[in-house]
């Protein structure tokens, strides 16, 4: 039994390379047809999933609910995933950043969020926020699988809390694409796929 990590769809500021963090961006096409797909490959794959939680960010709203029509679940919006602080750099470009601050960025970026931004938090700092939900997910997805639409860096924390890992190596080996699933079990706290689906 595992549990699917499923990020959300495109959005224009993912498309700029803007930190959107907790600002509610909306999906854009490519982002609502790649939940599309990702809900199809589900679909096709014939999977039984008895749960399905996202964020309350309607990136995730959306993706969610796409997802969950084409495999017969409703949603649950659940709070503690929205996505983790970027503090003052959210709503910046990544060029905007590097041209401002850069080594102070680059070695943040380097650090793929196991440091925080000014102002912002890192995977350590919403931990404590995380490991509740991601118990939740946990119980469900030992004796079934389950679904969690959420946002790139909250998901790493995710994954990190299942590992106990938040080395940089580690965090690489976390993220994931909007075309991107990842599967995990839920009793080894191990990968058990990852896959990109053709959404052209």
């Amino acid at each position: 039994m595992a549990l699917y990590f499923i990020r959300h769809g495109e959005t224009d500021w993912n498309r700029e390379k803007r930190f959107q963090s907790t600002t509610d961006v909306p999906l854009n096409e490519r982002g609502i047809a790649q939940a599309h797909c990702i809900a199809d490959e589900l679909q096709q794959r014939g999977v039984a999933f008895t749960e399905l939680r996202c964020s309350p960010l309607q990136r995730a709203v959306v993706t969610a609910g796409i997802i969950g029509a084409a495999v017969g679940l409703d949603p649950l919006v659940d709070e503690r995933i929205t996505e983790m602080s970027f503090g003052d750099w959210e709503g910046m470009l990544e060029a905007e950043l590097l041209a401002q601050f850069g080594e102070q960025f680059t070695a943040w970026r380097q650090s793929h969020y196991t440091t925080a931004p000014p102002g912002g938090q890192c995977l350590r700092d919403v931990a404590e926020r995380v490991a509740p939900a991601l118990n939740d997910l946990r119980e469900t997805a030992t004796q079934g699988n389950a679904i969690v639409v959420a946002h790139q860096a909250i998901m790493m924390a995710m994954k990190a809390c299942l590992t106990g890992d938040y080395s940089v190596a580690a965090a690489v080996s976390y993220k994931q694409n909007n075309d991107e699933v990842d599967a995990w079990d839920m009793v080894s706290a191990a990968r058990i796929e990852f896959f990109k689906v053709d959404c052209a």
